[in-house]
């Protein structure tokens, strides 16, 4: 029995280490609450488009104003085409470029972290469900609030939110995009 007051639950057993470098693992929570953001945004979006096309068909149909069901029609499509234009440039901006398997890999590991994001994100005090994302998105656009903001994410652990193995992976993938694997 050691005398020192230590443990063996205390040491760091054989193999254990931690995964990535500081930036690495920092690039890597920025990428999957970015990702979990759009996702999110873009749902909101999808919705609040087929709210709106919903109810200029409504207009139209009860009480006979073309004038203004096209107009609402419009602006539901007007909504429809911002969550498009949304939606591939965040593509366009995380995408592993001239790597496709590569990139399907990286899509297929992050949308499997989804709920665990989330689950991170709310344990840090920040919005953390999947209707209450766009809501951190627009703190994070606000310049009074997005160094709280920032502040409260710099807390955020990949390793509670990435199984060991896929953590791994994903920084392989990443040192792989960026031209060092």
């Amino acid at each position: 029995m050691p005398t020192s007051g230590w443990s063996s639950a205390d040491e760091p057993q054989v193999g254990m280490f931690r995964q990535g470098s500081e930036l690495s693992r920092w690039a890597l929570a920025r990428y999957l609450v970015g990702r979990a953001i759009a996702r999110s945004v873009g749902d909101v979006l999808l919705l609040a488009a087929v709210v709106v096309l919903a109810l200029a068909v409504l207009l139209g149909w009860l009480t006979g104003a073309a004038g203004w069901a096209l107009f609402v029609g419009l602006v539901g499509l007007g909504v429809l085409a911002l969550r498009a234009v949304l939606l591939w440039l965040v593509r366009a901006l995380t995408a592993v470029r001239g790597d496709q398997p590569l990139e399907h890999r990286m899509r297929a590991l992050v949308s499997d972290t989804r709920r665990d994001v989330l689950r991170e994100l709310r344990r840090l005090g920040l919005p953390g469900r999947t209707w209450s994302l766009p809501f951190l998105a627009l703190a994070l656009l606000r310049r009074r609030r997005r160094a709280a903001v920032l502040e409260r994410l710099r807390g955020f652990e990949v390793e509670r939110v990435v199984t060991p193995s896929r953590l791994d992976e994903l920084h392989l993938l990443l040192r792989t995009a960026l031209g060092r694997g």
